[in-house]
């Protein structure tokens, strides 16, 4: 697999018509300096503040990057990260992504500007944004290679922005693209024992794009690019991403509805809890058309895991683990859990 860095589309920014057909040729843009630089740092002091109440950092240290003074970030203490009840976890990793400036940046009136001469149309921004906190990994599990559309659903012109929290490095590792991989539509999928979800797409991946990133520098891509996380083998990555698609086109319910607890959850959270605030409940005034998740391809994915399981093959153990916990079919989740003990 060969590695090459990102094309730098920031100089078509100018220019709506070229942009847009770099998008539809590579099915990405890279684009620097599109956040601006104390908003981005306005986020990551409060994740980091999050974080070191919670007990997972050490002495701040000094990334290298293209800007002038670097950034200090202070160093994972991934043992203390690791011993970190699951409960303890998710609740810090909640108040990282209930943070009202996060969901600002988001809405970052440079990032929209863009996005809607993309889309040429009045633009939906995802209510459901998402805040990475990647400490220095301690498996060989990895995102695997994937696309965005199958979970997103909705309108298949949903364009993805990925933006570093902190600099990007070799070490930390960021969002590897492959490149021209949109031009097929949804593409299948196979078992892999090392990815979170267990699959991956079954696409052959000779070149991948990736490369160093700033604060306030931008990956854009679309709904069925190919992409998936680069290993982060020494040190923090924080990183912000949300998804934006036409206002007229149908959004999936489960990209503005929240699976666990309601807004108004979230919006305590923020000053005045809320109320009045231009960024609380803003879809719902919004001529939406809402439409419902289709679980076809999970099911069909299910059945798959199951079948591979009954076969022993070592392939479906991270699929059947998943199916495990989270089928909507309680059998199907028994069998699943029972082929994984086999499997062990």
């Amino acid at each position: 697999m060969e590695q090459q860095p990102y094309t730098d589309s920031t100089e078509l920014l100018a220019d709506r018509a070229r942009l847009a057909g770099r998008l539809a040729d590579d099915g990405y843009l890279y684009l620097r300096d599109v956040l601006p630089e104390a908003e981005v740092a306005r986020v990551r002091h409060q994740v980091l503040a999050l974080a070191a109440e919670a007990g997972w950092l050490r002495e701040a240290t000094t990334t290298g990057t293209s800007q002038p003074t670097g950034v200090d970030l202070p160093a994972v203490d991934v043992e203390a990260v690791a011993r970190c009840p699951g409960p303890t976890r998710q609740a810090v990793q909640k108040a990282m992504w209930c943070l009202r400036d996060l969901h600002a940046l988001l809405h970052s009136t440079s990032l929209l500007t863009v996005l809607e001469a993309l889309l040429g149309e009045p633009v939906l921004v995802h209510p459901r944004k998402v805040l990475r906190f990647v400490a220095p990994e301690r498996s060989s599990v990895v995102s695997g290679w994937h696309q965005d559309y199958p979970g997103v659903q909705g309108s298949p012109r949903t364009l993805t922005a990925w933006t570093p929290l902190a600099p990007v490095t070799p070490d930390t590792g960021g969002l590897a693209i492959v490149p021209r991989s949109h031009r097929d539509g949804v593409l299948p999928l196979r078992l892999c024992a090392g990815t979170i979800v267990g699959w991956e797409t079954d696409v052959p991946v000779d070149v991948v794009h990736s490369g160093p990133m700033n604060p306030g520098d931008v990956l854009v891509f679309t709904a069925h690019t190919v992409h998936g996380g680069s290993p982060n083998t020494g040190g923090l990555r924080l990183s912000a991403d949300c998804r934006y698609q036409p206002l007229s086109e149908p959004v999936c319910r489960d990209c503005v509805e929240l699976d666990d607890g309601d807004w108004d959850d979230v919006y305590r959270t923020w000053p005045g809890q809320g109320r009045d605030d231009p960024l609380a409940h803003y879809w719902r005034e919004l001529p939406l058309d809402i439409v419902a998740y289709d679980p076809r391809a999970d099911v069909a994915r299910e059945r798959e895991a199951i079948a591979a399981g009954r076969r022993h093959d070592p392939a479906a153990a991270r699929a059947l683990q998943v199916t495990a916990e989270h089928s909507a079919d309680p059998a199907v989740a028994a069998e699943a859990a029972a082929l994984l003990r086999a499997l062990a």
